[in-house]
């Protein structure tokens, strides 16, 4: 290294080192709320849409927005993990993050029996869906739908500033 060289040493949160991906932002969590808000108000007799858990493929992901079908809530588990696989999981991108990190997770994803995957990139305001049985398609507009959870959002409610 050359003399005078400055190092760059980058010190992960905790939040980092638990959930393996960036501390959230505002607009992040703003969209997350905007999400989980509007799933279980239109899924809620359907679907249990969560967000922040921790769910054990072969290694332990955290989407921030995950939806399993409909099941009852027992407030006595204290699981640190959970098992059973979303049928849909989005992912919404940090400042910070690489789109490709984003990309690696929806396959693994996929790969151990999630239905869909959606990639939310708040700078760009879209939305990718990404499917075992499709290549990705990117929204920008209009209502995203993956054709195989059978959940739907618009993307004004996504990225609804109010």
């Amino acid at each position: 290294m050359p003399e005078g060289a400055v190092v760059k040493e980058e010190v992960l949160s905790e939040y980092e080192l638990e959930r393996g991906k960036p501390m959230p932002n505002f607009i992040h969590a703003h969209i997350e709320l905007n999400i989980g808000t509007a799933l279980r108000e239109r899924y809620r007799k359907t679907h249990s849409v969560v967000v922040e858990v921790t769910v054990q493929f072969d290694r332990p992901l955290t989407p921030d927005v995950a939806v399993f079908a409909k099941r009852p809530i027992d407030f006595s588990d204290a699981s640190p993990k959970e098992t059973q696989v979303p049928m849909l999981a989005i992912e919404i991108a940090s400042p910070s993050q690489p789109l490709q990190t984003l990309i690696d997770k929806a396959t693994e994803m996929l790969r151990f029996g999630v239905k869909a995957v959606w990639i939310v990139q708040p700078t760009l305001q879209t939305v990718s869906v990404f499917t075992s049985a499709a290549t990705p398609k990117t929204f920008t507009d209009g209502v995203v739908s993956d054709g195989v959870s059978g959940i739907e959002l618009s993307i004004d409610q996504i990225f609804s500033a109010e």
